[in-house]
């Protein structure tokens, strides 16, 4: 900082009684974000403090509490995730979130028009978090490209993180209640305004839905659908004026009609006649994929990351519905990057050596002689329950000794003592980093399987057991492998436990039966119908009849066309002569 700078009081402060921070990184439209340590874990994060003003409005920080719990609560692999929230010392709210790196999709959208591969992968995974979100009645309001940031995790590139969600419903006015804007909050951003938005109706999951039109058109075109450098004429487009042909905007990008209309659908005027909710926008794009050329989808799907990551979104430039309201100088001060997003991420990614991960681990390596009389001390503390004595203890260890493996897994179960899953499961997996022993350990693993129950730790927690610690969560693996109706976690489970000789654990007829049901294309059936018949087991006979019996014996099936199973009749018969003789 030079002597021009004047001096943030922040810096150096400890907030929440955990967070001292280190440096101010940048500011948006609701306050400064600053990068941070965890005083016990020496952790790096990042903190969003809110402008103070907004923590003297009464309403505002009842809302700010109520979506701020929320929020936290959305455990997904494409949502940045809050971890932590509160009020520093003067009584200034803040939110807490993990550094992380990457590029905003506004970035790579500047570079021109995507191949059509790639924004349907984005595009789905956007999806994918929009719909787990709004099935916890969290609805984003303010989605758009700055919104949302692509990471590189080894060798999966693209990966979604969302930021924001829940932001913009806090600054909204509620019925009955006074503006928030008075205070000058400002929210939606024109470009991605649903017209219900605009109109400053009420809004709902498929005004999401229309800002992800939005995004997949300028993804696709390299141009979004509305735009101007009056706001407001921006907003009557959205209200009058049908969206342009993605194929006439960008005809050298070779856009197949197929996926043309589900765009055009996503930006329909009406929201009665848009997707009913984000799995219809995804289906849609999965049936136009089946009538596309096979280089259009042959799009690498992005999985969840080996760990998971923890971020909490900075607040973005926002702009008045009711544009119209503003004073003029108002008016003319909003811009599309009047407020500078800020993101800083940083990933916390576990290799995972599978060869190691699918032995049993050795035993911890024992503490140093000149620190285990101290770790035996925070011990019997934690044994006792004295949170205070223990995180005292960590702290001081932590300080002396930070590569200490035993530390940081003292760490982990201090912080699910107190009820924060989150913090837990990073300290164990810096514990396993640090030695390969505590993977085996009965308390960690126990924890660890405890935050698997957990459905905003969950995903994090599965993970790890796959990525971090291996043949020792086997139990806690077959579990999953074997209950639920989320296919993509079950197999996940089932692949983890195949690779580390545990495959027997799985039911892979129930399984195979999930996959079956769940199949959108004759070719997925056919290969899971061949290895119903490679088990070898006699359970799968009644339910490859069962399909048997749904095949519409007529034209349309012999042509393998409609919904029906004709199209499997050589593969059934095959499959069922090959159960029988096995019986026999």
């Amino acid at each position: 900082m030079d002597a021009s700078t004047p001096h943030d009081p922040l810096i150096g402060a400890v907030v929440g009684e955990r967070y001292r921070i280190v440096s101010r990184l940048g500011a948006g439209g609701m306050g400064a974000v600053y990068r941070a340590q965890h005083t016990m874990m020496r952790k790096e994060l990042a903190i969003k403090v809110l402008r103070p003003e907004l923590g003297g409005l009464d309403e505002f920080v009842r809302r700010f509490e109520r979506e701020a719990d929320s929020v936290s609560r959305l455990a997904h692999p494409n949502i940045i995730s809050v971890t932590d929230f509160g009020r520093t010392g003067t009584g200034a709210l803040f939110l807490v979130m993990e550094l992380l790196a990457g590029q905003s999709l506004t970035s790579a959208i500047a570079r021109g028009p995507m191949p059509s591969a790639r924004a349907l992968s984005i595009i789905r995974q956007i999806l994918r978090a929009l719909h787990h979100a709004h099935g916890s009645g969290v609805v984003h309001r303010d989605l758009k490209p700055d919104n949302v940031m692509l990471v590189e995790l080894g060798d999966e590139t693209d990966v979604v993180k969302i930021l924001d969600f829940g932001i913009a419903k806090v600054t909204e006015p509620e019925a009955g209640k006074e503006t928030l804007t008075q205070a000058g909050v400002i929210f939606g951003t024109p470009e991605y305004l649903s017209p219900e938005q605009a109109l400053g109706e009420s809004v709902d999951a498929r005004a999401d839905l229309y800002a992800a039109g939005v995004i997949l058109f300028e993804m696709l075109t390299g141009r979004r659908p509305f735009d101007s450098e009056d706001k407001i004429k921006i907003l009557s487009m959205h209200l009058s004026q049908p969206p342009p042909r993605p194929s006439v905007v960008a005809p050298r990008a070779d856009i197949a009609p197929a996926f043309e209309r589900v765009v055009l659908q996503a930006l329909e005027k009406s929201r009665e006649r848009r997707f009913e909710d984000a799995a219809a926008f995804l289906q849609a794009l999965d049936d136009a994929a089946h009538q596309t050329p096979r280089t259009v989808r042959s799009h690498p799907e992005t999985v969840a990351p080996r760990w998971t990551w923890r971020v909490l979104p900075t607040a973005a430039t926002a702009v008045l519905r009711r544009i119209p309201q503003l004073p003029r100088r108002t008016r003319a001060g909003i811009g599309i990057g009047a407020a500078g997003l800020l993101v800083v991420l940083i990933v916390a990614v576990g290799s995972g050596d599978h060869r190691a991960l699918d032995a049993a681990p050795p035993p911890p390596t024992p503490p140093a002689p000149a620190v285990a009389p101290a770790l035996q001390r925070i011990e019997a503390l934690l044994g006792a329950g004295d949170v205070n004595g223990a995180r005292a203890g960590i702290e001081q260890q932590m300080a002396e000794h930070p590569r200490d493996a035993r530390v940081r897994y003292l760490a982990g179960r201090l912080a699910f003592l107190q009820a924060r899953p989150g913090e837990g499961l990073g300290a164990y997996r810096e514990a396993i980093v640090l030695d390969a022993g505590y993977r085996g350990d009965p308390v960690l693993v126990s924890h660890v399987r405890r935050a698997l129950e957990d459905p905003r730790h969950s995903e994090a927690a599965l993970g790890m057991m796959i990525n971090a610690i291996g043949l020792p969560a086997r139990d806690a693996l077959a579990g999953v492998a074997n209950e639920g109706y989320d296919l993509d976690r079950r197999q996940r489970a089932a692949d983890a436990l195949d690779r580390m000789g545990e495959g027997k654990l799985v039911d892979k007829v129930e399984l195979l039966d999930l996959g079956l049901r769940k199949a959108e294309s004759c070719e997925e059936r056919k290969v899971i119908v061949g290895k119903l018949r490679d088990t070898g087991d006699a359970r799968a006979i009644p339910i490859l009849k069962g399909l048997r019996r749904n095949a519409v014996d007529n034209f349309v099936a012999r042509l393998g066309l409609g919904s029906s199973n004709g199209c499997l009749q050589k593969e059934l018969k095959e499959a069922l002569d090959g159960l029988e003789e096995a019986k026999k």
